[in-house]
């Protein structure tokens, strides 16, 4: 592939030359602003060969670069190399962005394909370049001449998903927006968040890898709700069940047709999840009330079966990794030499596999041995794949999704026989910081930036600093990436409340030896409330015993010994009645007592 890269790049500044435009930004991203994308969508990746899942692409006419942040820097370096593209550092303060890195070019006419960027993007770019005498074409659409073999549009069934496992119904869901949508003074709003979209309408798709949803948009109004997609994605049941609830089929290109006929309304929009195409579609004479989308907290805050489905599938991940890790410590000890990071990530799935209500995994397996734990989101393949034996530090980060919910857990474990002592003062602060953000007790009201600290102050005492955020929700069947709340170091304003789940994933990266990582996922629930306020707490709902080898107890004060001791009793409560004898003896092991 890197071969062709600079012929791709030639052929796309071939096309910005015939629409008179000097530089092109490409971002990794959809018309409705996920994450992950279809295959159709991975323009960014096709023209500069970076198979990671975050990243913008700037190509000049003389000049391209790629700014990717702390996740990506080892793979974008190897992955860049011979494609004529540079990479940025976006995770640093001195980093130059791409909008300056423009502007500093004297590029004069800026193409992009509004659909790929949200209202919010295309309005600051226009903003910093224009006082930079640069113009922002939001209609160049390079595809066509470019990406001559590009794939095709998504053609995933998109499927009911049962209320016995959503909680809620589709005509309670919309009475609610229609409710907020009232007390915000609005009368519709438009939707383009494929996991929003899933979630309202109770609906999941096979369209995006790993991400259960189904590519279309959504419109309500006070009377009225479409659904806009390819209609041969919905099955007669499903038309049947959307139709009784009131809510109408159209094409997936027929939104902006809808909005084009509006007249005096007011439109609730999230300027930050709608893309510059569909809001530029927008006639005058009606109204924008620029506002959060309300599906996106509605979505954030699990109902009582959403929870309930939540702690089944951390059980089903608990008895899989457990038949996992035990599987794998008999083979080590026998010198199995086929043992590889791919061959770990297979079997994993595979275990998930069997358990109830299993669909796929919820993200690609992170599985890293040695020097490929510092490589944040590396993702294992046959051919990358180090052999694992037992003299390294192996990091599984890997999740399922169930109709019951979503999973996301890390653990690093020691498989020397005498583990090295830095990496127990490693693995052992990160733990601090595990336990301090897994027992805090915060006001209502806080948000994600202010508990931040808790799980990075121990190693920073050590000087040590992770580039990416502590924490992210997690989706009930959804998206494992899930907002608006988070942990992270930059200023997040969305507040902290009961019922969100969250993950909990401080870390420490040394390049060429090892990765340390530790994930749990989290509930948010109410702790107390008294004449100051009232309180919040951390769940802890992952269920797997953290590595006895890899802990430097001598660095632990009494509480948290007793906290790992209270996590490793219920692990083995919950687990143990649903494993084999042997499997039973294995975790008890595993859970027993540090003193």
């Amino acid at each position: 592939m890197k071969t062709s890269i600079p012929n791709r790049l030639l052929n796309l500044r071939m096309e910005m030359g015939n629409k008179g435009i000097s530089a092109c930004i490409i971002p990794t991203s959809d018309p409705h602003q996920s994450e992950y994308t279809a295959e159709c969508w991975k323009f960014r990746e096709y023209m500069s060969g970076f198979t990671g899942s975050a990243g913008t692409l700037v190509v000049g006419m003389d000049d391209a670069g790629l700014w990717v942040d702390s996740r990506y820097f080892l793979q974008a370096e190897a992955e860049l190399e011979g494609s004529g593209i540079t990479m940025y550092k976006s995770s640093l303060a001195e980093t130059i962005t791409p909008e300056a890195w423009i502007a500093s070019k004297n590029y004069r006419s800026v193409g992009l394909d509004g659909s790929m960027f949200s209202m919010k993007e295309v309005q600051y770019l226009a903003d910093y370049l224009n006082r930079n005498d640069c113009l922002i074409d939001a209609t160049f659409e390079p595809y066509v001449a470019v990406w001559t073999d590009r794939p095709e549009f998504p053609k995933g069934e998109i499927y009911l998903f049962p209320e016995e496992f959503a909680g809620e119904t589709v005509e309670s869901k919309l009475e609610r927006v229609r409710t907020i949508l009232r007390n915000n003074g609005a009368d519709a709003m438009p939707l383009a968040a494929l996991d929003e979209i899933a979630w309202f309408f109770n609906l999941r798709g096979s369209d995006i890898e790993y991400n259960p949803v189904g590519v279309g948009f959504a419109y309500v109004d006070q009377k009225t709700a479409w659904l806009f997609t390819a209609p041969e994605k919905l099955t007669d049941l499903t038309r049947s069940r959307l139709k009784s609830a009131g809510i109408e089929i159209a094409g997936y290109d027929d939104l902006p047709v809808l909005l084009q006929k509006l007249k005096g309304v007011r439109l609730l929009i999230d300027k930050s999840r709608i893309n510059q195409k569909i809001g530029s579609s927008i006639p005058g004479g009606n109204s924008v009330i620029e506002a959060a989308s309300p599906v996106a907290r509605m979505k954030a805050l699990k109902n009582e079966t959403e929870i309930a489905g939540f702690r089944n599938a951390m059980i089903k991940d608990g008895i899989a990794l457990t038949r996992f890790w035990k599987e794998l410590e008999e083979k080590l000890d026998t010198g199995d030499d086929t043992i590889t990071e791919w061959t770990i990530s297979q079997r994993i799935a595979e275990l998930r596999s069997q358990q109830g209500n299993y669909a796929s995994d919820s993200f690609g397996p992170i599985v890293s041995f040695k020097g490929h734990g510092a490589i944040v989101h590396y993702e294992v393949s046959p051919e990358s794949a180090y052999s694992v034996s037992k003299n390294g530090i192996l990091l599984t980060d890997t999740g399922g999704q169930y109709f019951d919910g979503t999973t996301d857990i890390t653990r690093t474990y020691s498989l020397y026989e005498e583990t090295p002592e830095l990496y127990k003062k490693d693995y052992t602060s990160l733990l601090k910081g595990v336990i301090a953000l897994s027992t805090a007790v915060f006001p209502v009201g806080t948000r994600g930036t202010q508990l931040d600290v808790l799980a990075r102050q121990f190693i920073w005492k050590r000087n040590i600093n992770y580039l990416h955020g502590t924490g992210h929700g997690v989706g009930h069947f959804l998206n494992v990436h899930e907002g608006p709340h988070s942990v992270r170091m930059n200023e997040n304003p969305v507040i902290l409340e009961a019922g969100m789940t969250l993950t909990n994933e401080p870390a420490i990266y040394r390049t060429g030896e090892y990765g340390v990582r530790v994930e749990n996922v989290m509930l948010i629930r109410n702790e107390n409330t008294s004449e100051f306020g009232s309180y919040l707490c951390f769940e802890v709902l992952t269920l797997f015993p953290l590595d006895h080898k890899s802990i430097d107890t001598s660095l632990l004060s009494n509480e948290e010994k007793i906290w790992i001791n209270a996590y490793h009793e219920r692990v083995y409560k919950i687990l143990s009645p649903k494993l084999t004898k042997e499997e039973a003896a294995w975790l008890k092991t595993k859970t027993r007592i540090i003193e």
